[in-house]
């Protein structure tokens, strides 16, 4: 008999159970999106439980996926000790995350499915790795381009040796370095092959208020570049293309427009000549939080923590963003990576979550 795995969610809001609302028609977002809808969609999990700070959330969260009031809950903890989930996905602010972490795999939770970033400090983030590596505990991040198909079929072009050697990478439009960058960070890596990052040099355009001594107020606007163990150059643009990104070889590139929503390649003989445009490959498009999910979901199956993902790459997340952040503090200089001894938090006095859009537009 297949096993169903019990799910709940930390976290109501937008990313949490609503986000769907939100991207429905972005041609750069299979649905589901949201952590919630994508348990809902998935054969293997059942949502169980659920728990946010603010009771309307919760109460919407619950009316729009049938999780009865009983197993609602205002304070996460209750519902690690009463429902006792295998899967468990955590879809709060990064400043609240890394306690939340730390007390599920406390509780026997199995597998986590955390929202991007991992957390807000580096210390934290190895705290969170050396108690998740010691548990056994299986982990995915929510940065979900790495389960996309056609991002997928970019590195798998890679790996083939079709585009020869892997020499750069180029983002063309960089964001704030906890949320969108963030995703950036990762797909980098993951077209990579997830070699360790070796170095970065950043800065923090138009944001550089928002650094007070060891304190990131706010989320500040990225850009920079890093390098890999394997002699890959990683580039943040700000520019006005929305979303591109490159992948250049010796003999072959391939641009993935828009976030993911089409891919296009040109490439030239190995030997030399004309570069010229190569057929894409076709892909299926299909969410990439139920591809996430159903990675967790097979690591359960096998009773081991191996996933696309995993905390080491969260955890490296987490290293470029405050590679990038200790680089600005230290004058825009290359440093040497992992930043070890950083000690910038971000912390945001006063943030207030927006509401999520409870119903889809009519």
């Amino acid at each position: 008999m297949v096993a169903t795995y019990r799910a709940a969610l930390v976290g109501c809001s937008r990313m949490g159970a609503f986000i769907d609302n939100e991207v429905a028609g972005n041609a750069s977002v299979a649905l589901p999106y949201s952590h919630a809808a994508g348990y809902e969609a998935c054969p293997r999990t059942d949502l169980v439980a659920g728990s946010d700070v603010r009771g309307e959330v919760l109460d919407r969260f619950g009316e729009r996926y049938g999780v009865d009031v009983s197993h609602r809950y205002l304070d996460y903890r209750d519902l690690l000790a009463n429902e006792r989930p295998d899967i468990l996905s955590i879809a709060t602010q990064p400043e609240q995350r890394a306690q939340i972490i730390l007390d599920a795999v406390a509780a026997g939770v199995r597998a986590l499915y955390v929202e991007k970033p991992l957390c807000a400090s580096i210390d934290e983030a190895y705290r969170i790795r050396d108690a998740v590596r010691a548990a056994g505990v299986a982990l995915n991040m929510g940065t979900n381009r790495r389960w996309q198909p056609g991002f997928r079929t970019v590195r798998s072009i890679i790996a083939s040796g079709a585009i020869g050697p892997l020499r750069s990478i180029v983002v063309y439009a960089t964001g704030t370095l906890f949320n969108t960058t963030s995703h950036w960070f990762d797909i980098t890596q993951y077209l990579c092959g997830d070699a360790s990052p070796t170095w970065a040099q950043g800065w923090l355009p138009g944001s550089e208020h928002l650094v007070d001594g060891d304190v990131v107020t706010d989320e500040p606007n990225g850009s920079g570049a890093y390098g890999t163990s394997t002699g890959v150059t990683v580039h943040f643009l700000r520019t006005p293309r929305p979303n591109d990104i490159e992948v250049i070889g010796d003999h072959g590139a391939i641009t993935a427009w828009g976030a993911g929503t089409s891919f296009t390649m040109r490439a030239r003989p190995a030997e030399g000549g004309n570069w010229a445009d190569v057929p894409y490959p076709d892909f299926p498009k299909t969410s990439s939080t139920l591809h996430l999910i159903e990675d967790l979901v097979e690591a359960l199956d096998r009773g081991d923590t191996t996933t696309a993902g995993g905390i080491d790459v969260a955890v490296t997340n987490m290293e470029l963003i405050f590679g990038f952040i200790e680089s600005f503090r230290a004058g825009g200089r290359r440093l040497d990576l992992p930043p070890t001894s950083s000690t910038a938090r971000f912390h945001r006095s006063g943030f207030q979550a927006r509401t999520p859009r409870f119903a889809a537009p009519a």
